[in-house]
Order: structure tokens, then sequence, then C-alpha cells
């Protein structure tokens, strides 16, 4: 057995073509879809707003500064970026020109006033000029509001300013608010179509057991009829390509993986090994599809890989692999037809790493796993018994 398993090892590396899909087709599709996705992941996350300040006299003699100053201070939690300017007109003329987003300003009577620009950014998100001008707003409501709640105290019961401590705490949001992930990861929507991708490499992966299984076949290949004159099983046959089809699928995924986790950089939970035995799972998933394409009987090899491409392509689309409006109508078909979803391995595969990137736990991604040995069984069972019902007249 051993020296069939290398043989084919060796046929499956020498036949280059298995890579193009297996290997070739992720690491193309992912370096695609990061340049694709670059923008989008930029604007989800936060940016600190570019904001012009008058420093005339009134705003530095204004407590209002001193609060903007504390927002600009550099760190993770930095809202503002100051840009400082002598006078209200050349505040306006960086605004109008779009170096920033924003003006502070304080009256005479120390009163902060702002000034935005419209509300489409600096970099044509739509959306993002709303943003700012709310963030800007917020920031000098909040200081008009403190300011006359002190005041206010101030006038009721000046007594109570003897406790600074107690002032503070009063003005302090800690106890009221907390913050908590509802998720492993921060969210990015751009990661499941990665998963997704994954699922089909894994499908196209297929191919390799599929040729594999037809090289065993004495009417598909020359070395199929010197091994059926040979002393090995059927069984053991099955099991030696199995074994070898596996061990390439799964070097070619986990190359991908290297490649997605490392170069583009997608997240998958802090859960690296647990990837890779998801890696596993699904090329063995892929073995068996190919092992059952590959046992059917009155079909050669082209018509074979035809029925393999063409299945991978439309599992894809179920899977959400070819844009936003195809991952809401696999999102649609698994809430409302659960069972036909869990049918689709290139679905099961994507939910798989995405319960790694999402869940806390890892009872989903073992429910996700179970789903995929499951599925697998079953063909290898179907590819079985399509392998031992075939009779030559000659070999």
């Amino acid at each position: 057995m051993g020296t069939v398993f290398l043989g084919t090892l060796r046929m499956l590396v020498r036949e280059r073509s298995l890579f193009v899909w297996a290997l070739a087709f992720p690491l193309i599709l992912s370096t695609i879809f990061m340049f694709m996705f670059d923008k989008i992941d930029e604007g989800t996350v936060f940016e600190p707003v570019t904001t012009a300040v008058v420093a005339d006299e009134a705003w530095g003699e204004s407590g209002f500064s001193a609060v903007v100053d504390q927002l600009s201070q550099p760190g993770g939690d930095k809202l503002l970026d100051i840009r400082e300017f002598a006078s209200g007109e050349a505040a306006r003329a960086a605004l109008e020109s779009g170096e920033v987003a924003g003006v502070l300003r304080v009256d005479a009577e120390g009163r902060p006033e702002v000034e935005v620009a419209p509300a489409v950014s600096l970099e044509g998100v739509a959306g993002l000029g709303d943003v700012n001008r709310s963030i800007l707003e917020t920031v000098a409501t909040a200081y008009l509001q403190n300011a006359r709640l002190i005041a206010d105290l101030a006038a009721q019961n000046p007594l109570v300013f003897a406790d600074l401590s107690a002032v503070e705490a009063a003005f302090s949001e800690e106890g009221y608010t907390k913050e908590v992930s509802l998720t492993r990861s921060a969210p990015r929507e751009t990661v499941r179509f990665y998963y997704a991708l994954f699922g089909m490499a894994a499908l196209f992966g297929a191919q390799i057991a599929m040729y594999a299984i037809c090289q065993t076949q004495p009417n598909l290949s020359p070395v199929g009829a010197r091994r059926a004159l040979g002393g090995l099983s059927r069984g053991r046959t099955l099991l030696v390509t199995v074994a070898a089809s596996w061990l390439v699928s799964f070097a070619c995924l986990a190359v991908a993986f290297a490649y997605v986790r490392l170069v583009v950089g997608v997240d998958f939970g802090n859960r690296d090994g647990a990837a890779l035995l998801g890696m596993a799972a699904a090329a063995l998933m892929a073995c068996s599809v190919g092992c059952a394409l590959g046992a059917l009987p009155k079909v050669d090899m082209g018509g074979k890989a035809g029925l393999l491409t063409g299945g991978t392509c439309l599992l894809s689309l179920f899977a959400g692999l070819y844009g936003q409006p195809c991952m809401q109508l696999a999102d649609e078909v698994a809430r409302n037809f659960p069972l036909l979803a869990s049918l689709n391995p290139a679905k099961a595969i994507c939910d798989m790493f995405y319960s790694l990137y999402y869940y806390d736990g890892l009872a989903v991604f073992g429910e996700k796993l179970a789903l995929l040995a499951a599925t697998t069984a079953v063909l290898f069972a179907v590819a079985m018994v399509f392998m031992r019902r075939q009779r030559y007249a000659s070999i």
C-alpha cells in the first residue's frame, strides 16, 4: 500500500493542471479581493475629525479650548485632529478647500460655535460628512450643557464645589455606560467573502481526488488497468487514493490559508489551529466529492470535470461568493430553508470559518465540522457503491 500511495502522490504532483483551480485560483482571487475591499474596510475604521480652530484671544481664554485639547490628545480615543488658524477667514478658507472637515471657534462670551463642511466626505464616501457634523456638534453641545449645569449648581448650592471629586464623579459617564463586544473580533463584513472563497476552493480541489479515482479505473487509464491486475483490493485502492488526494488538497488549502492570513490579513478569530483543522475537514470533504464523481459509471473524464465545475459555481452562488446581493440571497436561503442550506458544502465551509471569527465559543464550529464529516461519510459510501459494482468485460 505504501508503494501505491507514493506512486499516486507523485502522479498527482506531476499533474500541474490540477493546481490551477486548487491553488492558483484562491491565491489570485484573494489578491483581487484584497484590492477590491481595501476602501470598504478603510471606510469602517474611525479616523479623527480634521478640525480647524480659530486660535484668537477669546479661544485661549475659554474653557472650551481645554476640552478640545483633551479630545485631540494622541491615543486610541483621539477624536479630533486640530489645525490652528489665526483668523476666522483663514479657517473658513481651509474648510472650503477641503483641508478640514469643520471649524470650531468661540464668541466673545466664550460660547462655542461650529461650522462644518457639506455632507459629502473628503474621500467621497457618502455619509461621512454627516458623521463629522454630528461629532463636532455633539462636542459643542455637551460642553454647553455641562457649563449650564455647573452654573446652575453654583447658583443653587455653591458649597457643592468644596468636594471637587464628587463634582467630577457627577459629570463622569463611568458607571452608566460600559463598552462590551458581542462578537469575538471586530465585525468586518468583507471577511465572509474570503470564507466563501475557501468553500469554492475546497470544492475545486475535488478535481484532485476525481482525477486520482479516474486513474484507478481500467477503462479510463492504463495505470488503472495495471492496478486492477494487482493484488490490492478496490477498498484498499480507494483508501490509498483518498489519502494521497487529501494530502495534496490539504496542502493547497493550507498554502492558500497562509497567504490569506499573513499577506491579505484576514482574521480567523485568532484561532489559526482550529482554522487549519477546518481546512483539513474541508479537504477531506472535497475528496469525498471527487471520489463520488470519479466513480460515476459510463461518464468520461471531461463530463465529470464539467459536472464538478458547474456544481461548484452553483453552490458558491448560494454561499454568497459573487457579491453582496448573492450574500444576502445566501442569508435569506439559510433563514428560510436551513435544511437546504446545510446540504450546500460551500455554505457549510463558509459558515464554519465565520463561526471561528464571530462566536466566543467553539460549539457552532463543532456543529459545522460534524456536518462536513457527515457529508463526507455519505459521499464516500456512494463512491464505494459505484466502485464495487463496476465490472469490465476485458482489460
